[in-house]
């Protein structure tokens, strides 16, 4: 099965731009449909300017960033931007980010609990009918599937 880093696996040492899009998409890859678009620095450069992640010190992003990006990569296909931070700001009132960013990986890896919020269950099992449902396109079409979930 396919999972993500948890917390303590992410870069301990601050990154610059280049190797953070280097690390994202490597982890992010396997989550995301063909036609859908790795994460690019003007990607990046956006979500910093409208606030969605902080803006990196001396042009180097700590493991808080990395875990963001992560996440926005994955969730942006489904939900818009907006709404994906809405739902970090309001999870981040209550709990650590690093207890969050692992309750995601464990949740997108099939493993759920009565501790994770309810909301990031239902993010989650989203993120799975809509990786299931594009799976089912190529069959449709009469091709061979093609999908890298």
């Amino acid at each position: 099965m396919i999972s993500l880093p948890k917390w303590q696996q992410l870069p301990d040492l601050d990154l610059y731009l280049d190797q953070v899009l280097l690390y994202v998409n490597q982890q992010t890859l396997p989550f995301l449909a063909n036609r859908e678009k790795p994460l690019t620095a003007s990607m990046v450069n956006n979500y910093v300017k409208h606030g969605y992640i902080p803006k990196p010190i001396k042009k180097k992003y700590s493991r808080t960033q990395v875990a963001r990006l992560i996440v926005l990569s994955i969730y942006k296909p489904i939900f818009p931007i907006a709404t994906i931070q809405e739902m970090i700001d309001l999870l981040t009132e209550n709990d650590e980010a690093s207890l969050l960013y692992d309750a995601f990986v464990d949740c997108l890896s099939g493993i759920e609990n009565e501790e994770q919020p309810l909301i990031l269950q239902k993010a989650c099992q989203t993120i799975h009918s809509y990786q299931a449902t594009l799976a089912l396109v190529p069959a449709l079409k009469g091709e061979a599937d093609e999908s890298t979930f």
